[in-house]
C-alpha cells in the first residue's frame, strides 16, 4: 500500500520534471501546447496533480495556491493580500483594481496598466478556484449525506456549519453579480484585456454556481427540516431510555388487563385504522351484491344534436378608431430616405429646405433619425448614418450631436 511519503515524493517529482513548464506558466501567466516541450504530456500530466487549471481555450495557468506559493518564497508583493480575506471582500476589490488600471492608461503610465491587468488576473483565477472547490467539497458532503454523528446537537452545528458556508458563497456571487463588473469593463480603458479573462472564469461559470448553491442549499434546508421534526420524538426516547436506566427492574402492564389506559398511552396520536372488504374473497359476495344493488343508476345526460348555422353576410371593415395616424416626421424621414444617393446629405440642411418641417426642432428632427438608425430596419440595411459631433474637454462625459450625415452604400 503506497503511504503519504511516497505520493508526496511523487508530487514534488512531477513538479522537478516539469519545473520549465511551470516556470514559464508562473512568469507569463499561461502556457500552451507550444510552450511544452513533450508535445502537450506535460500540461496533461500538470493538469491530473491540479496544477494546471484551464485558463482560455487551449491555455494553461497555475493554480491559485501554488502562484501564492511562489509569491511568498519569491518575496512577490501583491496589490492586495488576500491572506485571511473572505471572498465576497476579494470580489469587491475587482471594480478597484479595474478603475486603478483606467487611471494608469489615461496617465500614460503602460508598465502599471501590466502590473495592475495580472494582479486582477490573479484575484479573478483566486475567486474562481476558491468558489469551484467549495461547492465541489458540499456537493460532495451532501451526496455522503455530511457524514454520521452519534448526538441530535453536533448534527444540528454540522448543519449550520455547512449552512453558513453556502451563505458565505453566496455572498460572494451577489456581490459579483451586483457590481455590473462587465459593463464597466467594456468602458474602462484597457478593460478588454480584463474582460477576456473575467468572462472565461468567472461571467460564464455564474449559473452553474448558482445552480449548484441552490441545491446544496435546498438539501441542507430539508435535512434541518427532519431534525426539527425528529428533535421531540429523540427526546422522548432519550428520557424513556433514561427512565429505564434508573429503573432497570420496570416491565410495563398487559393492556388487556387494564380497566383505563395509562396517561402516557393517551398522549400518543391513533392510528387511523380501516376496515375494508376483500373482494376476492367469496365470503362477502353477497354483501357486495347487496352493497352493488343499493347503488342508484346514473343516467346518461342525452345532448341534443348542434343545430346547423348559416353564414351571414360579410360587414364592411370599418377603420379602426384606435389606430394613430402617421405622424408628420415619419413621412419626412420617409421622404428623406427615398432621395439619398451615395453623396451624404445633410439632415438638418435637407430640413431647413422644407417648408412643412419648420414646426419641427432640429433637436427633435435629430432624435428621430437616431431612433431611425437604432430600430435597424430592412429598408436602412444600405443606409449610413454618419453623427457629427461637437469637440469637448476630456472625460467631459457627454457627447453633443449637432447634425447626421446620410448616404446610400454604394454596392
Amino acid at each position: 500500500m503506497t503511504n503519504k511519503s511516497d505520493l508526496v515524493l511523487h508530487h514534488l517529482e512531477t513538479l522537478s520534471k516539469y519545473r520549465v513548464l511551470v516556470a514559464a506558466a508562473y512568469h507569463h501567466g499561461a502556457v500552451d501546447s507550444s510552450d511544452d516541450p513533450a508535445g502537450g504530456k506535460g500540461i496533461e500530466t500538470l493538469k491530473q496533480a491540479g496544477i494546471l487549471l484551464p485558463r482560455n481555450e487551449g491555455t494553461y495557468r497555475l493554480s491559485s495556491s501554488l502562484m501564492r506559493h511562489l509569491d511568498e518564497t519569491l518575496q512577490k508583493e501583491r496589490l492586495y493580500s488576500s491572506s485571511g480575506a473572505d471572498l465576497s471582500e476579494l470580489a469587491q476589490r475587482l471594480p478597484d483594481i479595474s478603475h486603478m488600471v483606467a487611471d494608469a492608461a489615461y496617465e500614460g503610465r503602460h508598465d502599471d496598466v501590466d502590473h495592475y491587468i495580472d494582479e486582477f488576473d490573479i484575484r479573478v483565477f483566486e475567486i474562481a478556484d476558491s468558489v469551484q472547490s467549495v461547492l465541489l467539497t458540499l456537493r460532495f458532503q451532501c451526496d455522503n449525506n455530511f457524514a454520521n454523528v452519534s448526538t441530535l446537537a453536533e448534527k444540528r452545528r454540522q448543519n449550520e456549519y455547512y449552512l453558513e458556508r453556502a451563505s458565505r458563497i453566496s455572498e460572494t456571487l451577489s456581490a459579483i453579480q451586483s457590481g455590473n463588473l462587465t459593463h464597466n469593463l467594456e468602458t474602462t480603458p484597457e478593460g478588454g484585456r480584463m474582460l477576456e479573462t473575467y468572462q472565461s472564469q468567472i461571467a460564464k461559470h455564474l449559473p452553474e454556481w448558482r445552480a449548484q448553491l441552490l441545491d446544496i442549499t435546498a438539501i441542507l434546508q430539508a435535512y434541518l427540516h427532519k431534525t426539527r421534526q425528529i428533535e421531540f420524538v429523540a427526546r422522548r426516547m432519550r428520557a424513556f431510555e433514561l427512565f429505564l436506566k434508573r429503573n432497570p427492574g420496570f416491565v410495563p402492564d398487559e393492556l388487556d388487563d387494564t380497566i383505563a389506559l395509562p396517561h402516557c398511552a393517551m398522549r400518543a396520536r391513533s392510528l387511523p385504522l380501516k376496515a375494508h372488504a376483500c373482494v376476492q374473497n367469496p365470503e362477502f359476495d353477497e354483501a357486495l351484491l347487496k352493497i352493488a344493488r343499493s347503488i342508484p343508476d346514473i343516467k346518461l345526460k342525452e345532448l341534443p344534436p348542434p343545430r346547423i348555422g348559416a353564414l351571414l353576410p360579410d360587414t364592411p371593415i370599418e377603420a379602426d378608431e384606435n389606430v394613430m395616424a402617421i405622424q408628420a416626421w415619419e413621412l419626412a424621414i420617409l421622404a428623406l430616405l427615398n432621395e439619398l444617393d451615395t453623396e451624404p446629405v445633410s439632415a438638418l440642411a435637407w430640413k431647413a429646405d422644407r417648408v412643412e418641417l419648420a414646426a419641427i426642432d432640429d433637436d427633435i428632427w435629430l432624435l428621430c433619425l437616431l431612433r431611425e438608425e437604432e430600430n435597424d430596419l430592412a429598408r436602412n440595411a444600405d443606409v449610413r448614418f454618419e453623427h457629427v459631433t461637437q469637440l469637448t474637454p476630456r472625460m467631459c462625459g457627454n457627447i453633443p450631436l449637432i447634425d447626421i450625415r446620410l448616404s446610400r452604400i454604394s454596392t
